[in-house]
């Protein structure tokens, strides 16, 4: 069930369903990078939902991203490709506000799969915490563990997609927060301030 207008401006803002989400990767654009790891935590009518596996991409890792990430060519190797995954993906990703601290990033990546694996783009609301970051909170860096670390949120396990899911989670929670704080009460307030995009093909 894909969100309407209808439900985009009469939704209260704590019922929106949100996903939050991370992808690591073997580079920085696809489709020369490919997903090595996706995690997502769906908050929505039912329930909290989440997801999170490595992704064989099919070709080498570099050793410097390795090096950040700690995934190895073995780790991947057996694993689910995206291919496979990709359909999972798209029935938790057609419910719900897709989320995640740098948006155009993760969904290049996420769209590129669904456009060879599945015919279609992705197409969705969208909410960016580090745009979000950028324009609330004023600090020198606007980093994914800069930020949890002035909110408070305890970090564990950055680089990994489960790991910075977490924290892409406590980001939003205090967002979210932070816009109660401000009155904007429905889902149609986020739109008119800019806080959550509306659905798009292309970043």
């Amino acid at each position: 069930m894909s969100l309407t207008a209808f439900q985009w401006e009469h939704t209260p803002v704590a019922q929106l369903p949100f996903i939050a989400l991370d992808l690591e990767t073997t580079g920085y654009a696809p489709p020369s990078a490919r997903i090595t790891e996706v995690a997502l935590i769906f908050n929505g009518p039912c329930g909290e939902e989440s997801f999170n596996t490595l992704i064989d991409p099919e070709i080498p890792i570099p050793p410097e991203i390795t090096r950040i990430t700690g995934i190895t060519d073995a780790m991947v190797s057996g694993k689910p490709t995206i291919g496979e995954i990709a359909p999972i993906l798209a029935r938790i990703l057609d419910n719900g506000i897709f989320v995640s601290h740098n948006v155009p990033f993760d969904w290049n990546f996420i769209n590129q799969a669904f456009r060879d694996h599945l015919g279609k783009s992705l197409t969705m609301p969208s909410m960016c915490t580090l745009k979000l970051s950028r324009k609330f909170l004023g600090l020198t860096s606007n980093a994914l563990g800069s930020v949890a670390a002035h909110i408070g949120f305890r970090h564990q396990h950055a680089h990994r997609a489960m790991g910075d899911t977490l924290a892409v989670k406590g980001l939003l929670a205090h967002f979210l927060n932070l816009f109660e704080c401000k009155g904007f009460k429905t889902g149609g307030d986020l739109c008119k301030h800019g806080i959550i995009s509306p659905p798009k093909t292309h970043y």
